[in-house]
């Protein structure tokens, strides 16, 4: 019997189609330890997230695909489960508290009002009732509803705690939870100006003993103001979740949320229509209360997955108010599995996500200040970059440099020091850097196709000179 080539059996499963993926499953790293012997192929299809849609088909499939190829009489596979850590979490800045942290998924909407919390907390649940580690941090810090969600109304954090950066999050059906709620007495309106906001959830986020965690989930308030755009430059993303409701108000406004996102470069990993449909427990009839359609609509028109309906229903409500996930209470209803299918799909979404960023030429393997204070960039394709600092320092694309309104220069930048350096940098989210000059000037955020421009560019000077 002749031995059946290993790489036969990789080209075999490469060409298993999965919707969920977008990618195969050799690129995605999911067959490990294979062997072959006397017929015999076995490997462990290891997949990146503790469920994926169609899981047993999935394994169907690849058993009936490598069964086809000559010589293989028996095929044997064992599928475990490991989630993957986005890669730009490991880049200098990200806050240490976030060191054992795989992935920050957010949860946001353009309005209020859509449920965000309430499909927060069911979609988190879903994760930790399959067996990965959990977080929620909670940054809504005008309507945080979480806490009530969750039973945890009479949980407070000290002001000490949080000034000294020693906050130990609440565990509650096998997840770790902070929340803004947790700062004030109910009954107290939280009244803070936009820059304090911000300054509390950098706190809040750099401040927790998250620990190990597969996935963070942020509830995020709504709209897209100084709190949102904090967290996107605090933290480097997974993706974004957006809820939104059938009816146009609602999924116009969940456009700008999904901009917002598009334009700090956080991949949106789906649409999550809530309030879908009335549904009746008696007779089971379905009412378009809030018409139909609104996230498909939505889905469509930017190009993204439609992650799935939750529809309106009184089994979702009074688990809410009783402070328990609606899964943990009904497994089998149907909202719950509304929910399981929803992160079934974004564990499949992010974990892509995962791979492609691992792959994406256009971000920074590796950045380096050199002795004369250029920079130096080596990025995902091999290909280098060696910036001059006044060059990097000309470009600069911050208000004191350009005009907001006409978008004309208002640098000198023959009015630059020729002895100018780059002293030091720090990665804004997963789309951009900020430099401090040895001027003083430290305003400017470059995103990384700016600085390649720049990089390409001062290639092309220097080739000239030489």
């Amino acid at each position: 019997m002749s031995k059946v080539d290993e790489n036969v059996i990789l080209d075999a499963i490469r060409t298993i189609e999965n919707d969920h993926l977008d990618t195969d499953l050799v690129t995605l790293g999911c067959v490990r330890d294979l062997s072959v012997e006397e017929g015999v192929v076995s490997f462990n299809l290891k997949l990146p997230a503790p469920f994926l849609p169609n899981l047993k088909e999935l394994k169907t499939t690849c058993e009936e695909t490598v069964m086809a190829i000559d010589g293989v009489e028996k095929v044997e596979i064992e599928h475990t489960w490991e989630v993957n850590r986005v890669p730009s979490l490991q880049n200098p800045g990200t806050p240490t508290s976030l060191e054992k942290v795989r992935n920050v998924i957010a949860v946001a909407s353009g309005k209020g009002g859509v449920g965000k919390s309430t499909v927060t907390v069911n979609l988190a649940y879903a994760f930790a009732n399959a067996g990965a580690k959990v977080g929620i941090l909670d940054v809504d810090i005008y309507g945080p509803s979480i806490p009530g969600m969750l039973g945890l109304r009479d949980h407070y954090l000290t002001s000490e705690s949080v000034q000294q950066g020693s906050i130990t999050p609440v565990e509650v059906y096998g997840m770790k939870v902070i929340s803004m709620g947790f700062l004030a007495n109910s009954d107290s309106p939280v009244i803070v100006r936009g820059p304090i906001a911000s300054q509390m959830v950098q706190q809040l986020l750099a401040g927790t003993a998250w620990g190990e965690l597969d996935y963070l989930f942020v509830d995020l308030p709504p709209g897209t103001g100084d709190i949102q755009l904090t967290l996107c430059q605090a933290v480097p993303l997974t993706g974004g979740v957006i809820v939104t409701t059938p009816q146009e108000v609602a999924y116009s406004i969940a456009e700008k949320g999904l901009k917002m996102f598009q334009q700090v470069k956080i991949p949106i990993l789906g649409i999550v229509e809530n309030m879908s449909h009335y549904h009746c427990p008696e007779c089971g009839h379905a009412d378009n209360i809030f018409r139909e359609g609104g996230g498909e609509i939505a889905a469509k028109k930017l190009e993204l997955p439609l992650l799935g309906k939750i529809p309106l229903s009184s089994e979702i409500v009074n688990s809410m108010e009783e402070g328990v996930p609606l899964i943990k209470k009904s497994e089998d209803s149907g909202p719950s599995k509304a929910y399981q299918e929803i992160a079934e799909k974004v564990a499949a979404q992010s974990s892509v996500v995962v791979m492609q960023e691992s792959m994406n030429p256009e971000s920074p393997q590796e950045i380096t200040i050199t002795d004369q204070g250029y920079l130096l960039v080596k990025w995902m394709n091999g290909e280098e970059n060696l910036i001059p600092a006044i060059m990097l320092r000309g470009a600069c694309p911050c208000a004191s440099c350009i005009d907001e309104i006409t978008g004309e220069k208002t640098l000198d930048v023959e009015s630059l020091p020729h002895d100018l350096m780059i002293v030091n940098y720090g990665y804004i989210g997963r789309y951009a850097i900020r430099f401090e000059f040895s001027d003083g000037h430290d305003t400017g955020i470059f995103d990384f196709t700016r600085i390649r421009k720049i990089g390409e560019t001062a290639g092309e000077e220097m080739s000239f000179d030489v």
